[in-house]
């Protein structure tokens, strides 16, 4: 599946994409310390029907923006503000950790937007995680962060099948990294008393494993999300799209196809009804 690598103008952001197939577009939102690249393999593996676009978060990669500080809503205005730059009426949001938080807050903020959310691994508030471990991660060392990073995402099982694996988590996390103002922006998520709001039809993934987002957390979350679906990774970590990337991306794939959304694209100034979104 061949892939292009492009920019747009997203407000005051000039936001770095990737996108590869055609059809019903998904929107790859990825983790805290991550970036666009997150989903190299596993974009791939959502198949024929599907057109996978990855974006650089603000403060990542090479996405540029502006000086000034942000909030969570304006990632989710960001991610919203993409989908129609992109020419979309709709998406749907798959996101994994933070991306996955920036997904539930465009759902709660631009629901008309969304097509479907797959939240992976996805907290609904930084306080909702076990002794406060977002803010113990983000008041490590980066050396101290990277080696729980990659305990927390990969098993050592999967460590030892896949080292190519984590040569490329080890690279993710040696090129994101948590500046202040993301952090400052992680802080303001809280959308536990929200999530009853949220229209789009939702699926919930999580590992039974993941020492960062606990099973039980997101059995929460989808049950004070009208009609979610959940489905529980045995043995699975944090990183459901990396180390357990076919299976999750399988299960992707039947929720937005079963979702799918027939909408008006824009390209090139031109509106062709009846194309997918």
């Amino acid at each position: 599946m061949s892939e292009s690598h492009s920019r747009i103008q997203v407000g005051s952001a000039s936001v770095a994409y990737v996108e590869s197939g055609r059809g019903e577009s998904v929107v790859l939102l990825h983790g805290g310390e991550s970036s666009k690249r997150q989903y190299d393999l596993f974009a791939p593996l959502l198949g024929e029907g599907i057109r996978a676009i990855s974006y650089d978060q603000r403060d990542v990669g090479d996405t540029v923006n502006g000086p000034e500080p942000y909030t969570m809503a304006t990632l989710a205005e960001d991610c919203a503000g993409l989908i129609d730059a992109l020419g979309c009426r709709r998406a749907h949001l798959v996101g994994a950790s933070l991306g996955g938080a920036i997904a539930m807050n465009v759902a709660l903020d631009h629901p008309g937007r969304v097509a479907s959310l797959t939240l992976i691994s996805a907290p609904p508030t930084v306080e909702e995680a076990p002794g406060g471990v977002a803010e113990k991660v983000m008041a490590m060392s980066p050396g101290e962060r990277a080696k729980f990073m990659l305990d927390a995402v990969i098993s050592p099982e999967g460590r030892r099948r896949e080292p190519e694996l984590v040569e490329q988590v080890q690279a993710l996390l040696g090129a994101g990294g948590i500046g202040e103002r993301r952090r400052d922006a992680i802080r303001t998520h809280d959308c536990v008393d929200r999530l009853h709001e949220i229209g789009a039809p939702t699926l919930v993934l999580n590992g039974t494993d993941d020492p960062l987002m606990p099973a039980s957390t997101a059995e929460s979350v989808a049950e004070r999300i009208p009609g979610a679906v959940l489905e529980l990774l045995e043995g699975g970590r944090h990183g459901l799209t990396l180390e357990q990337r076919e299976v999750t991306a399988g299960l992707v794939r039947r929720f937005v196809l079963k979702h799918a959304f027939a909408g008006i694209t824009v390209s090139g100034g031109s509106r062709s009804a009846g194309e997918k979104s």
